[in-house]
């Protein structure tokens, strides 16, 4: 849902949710605006699709025993347009507890293109490795932030594309490390055209 708009009818929202349930992802980020939005249609989003209150922190195990955390940054009060001092304060602090206990830590973020701007532009500090933006704005194809200690991505808002993020390297936590493309990581845009086949079992669940 993009933030401000007029939530869909109960009945898109309802089939919206059975087609997220069918691709079955393993994490997944709600807003506050979309989780309130649901919760007043009476819709169930799939389990794994939580709000940062609600569950702010997720992990994966890879196939071959590697940990990946996910940290869901919480929503910006309405009327902010930037992330207040101690809301960055606590991002800091999770960021430095869950960086330990994973190989890579993702952020979640629905703040905007504008504000995931200026957090990475201006922060000397803690970041998570990995920060997957949405929100309003443009799409990001893969931007490295914060003296080249955060790579950022940002989905495109009318939801055309899939980004596709390869790990070459899983970031050093006793070392200095810096994302460089090519040599730890790639990225690619995937365009949602004509060519990539309709499911017809996400069909039947639209018509």
């Amino acid at each position: 849902m993009r933030p401000g708009s007029r939530p869909a009818s109960s009945q898109v929202l309802t089939s919206i949710s059975k087609v997220m349930d069918l691709m079955r992802y393993d994490v997944g980020f709600l807003s506050d605006e979309e989780g309130d939005a649901l919760g007043r249609m009476g819709v169930t989003a799939p389990s794994w699709q939580q709000t940062a209150s609600r569950e702010p922190f997720s992990v994966i195990t890879t196939t071959g025993g590697d940990r990946i955390g996910f940290l869901r940054f919480p929503s910006l009060p309405p009327g902010n347009a930037e992330p207040q001092k101690a809301l960055l304060e606590r991002l800091a602090h999770d960021i430095r507890k869950y960086r330990t206990e994973v190989r890579l830590l993702i952020g979640l973020s629905d703040w905007g293109w504008l504000a995931e701007q200026e957090y990475l532009s201006g922060n000397s500090g803690d970041v998570p490795d990995l920060l997957l933006g949405s929100g309003r704005g443009s799409g990001v194809n893969g931007r490295i932030q914060a003296d080249g200690r955060c790579l950022w991505v940002r989905a495109y808002d009318k939801g055309r594309s899939i980004a596709e993020i390869t790990i070459l390297e899983w970031p050093d936590r006793e070392n200095s490390f810096a994302w460089n493309p090519s040599r730890n990581y790639k990225t690619s845009s995937i365009g949602m055209n004509d060519q990539i086949r309709d499911y017809p079992a996400v069909s039947d669940i639209l018509e």
